[in-house]
């Protein structure tokens, strides 16, 4: 009866360390990436990334040339842009102040996702906004209630798209697919 007791604890024991080993792996990772620094090189090597908390990415880039190097820790005041795992966050100025924005569609009209954390009944949450930015243009803010108008008078030169938002096909809860079609089409 010992024994089992002895028996059972241990198997509890072993779960738990490796309930926490597993959540420990889970967290932050290195993957391929690079950073554009402010002078224009490029600095290829790893970047962490947590899967867990996605914010993270939108504050700062940890970069490393190889596992066991040296880390960098770069804010978007201190480089141009990085990617991580084969996504780009790229510095840009909103409101006075440099924040990552990550890059979801390129092409003719770039979207961009900007996420921040709000405080919200005693919790913080993270709200991402939409920007879109025209080759060589500004930088602006796409609100939900005016998304229609706004896109509609930067892809006016694309009679389908105009088409498909005024359809309907096309609303904020489907920017990405919009600003794809888009750049697909604008490129050709």
């Amino acid at each position: 009866m010992k024994l089992n007791r002895v028996f059972s604890i241990s198997i509890v024991v072993v779960a738990i360390v490796v309930a926490f080993n597993e959540s420990a792996y889970a967290q932050a990772k290195y993957f391929p990436g690079y950073v554009i620094t402010l002078t224009g090189d490029t600095l290829k090597g790893e970047i962490k990334k947590n899967p867990k908390r996605d914010f993270d990415n939108f504050a700062k880039a940890a970069y490393r040339k190889k596992d066991g190097s040296e880390i960098k820790t770069f804010n978007p005041t201190k480089i141009k842009e990085y990617s991580v795992d084969g996504i780009v966050f790229v510095s840009r100025n909103i409101d006075g102040e440099q924040v990552f924005v990550k890059r979801l569609s390129k092409g003719s009209v770039n979207l961009y996702e900007a996420q921040i954390e709000v405080y919200q009944m005693n919790d913080i949450k993270v709200k991402s906004d939409y920007y879109m930015e025209k080759a060589a243009g500004e930088f602006v803010k796409i609100k939900s209630g005016k998304f229609k108008k706004q896109v509609e008078e930067v892809m006016s030169d694309n009679e389908e798209i105009v088409k498909a938002l005024e359809n309907k096909k096309y609303d904020y809860d489907n920017i990405v697919e919009l600003f794809n079609a888009y750049n697909k089409t604008a490129s050709n």
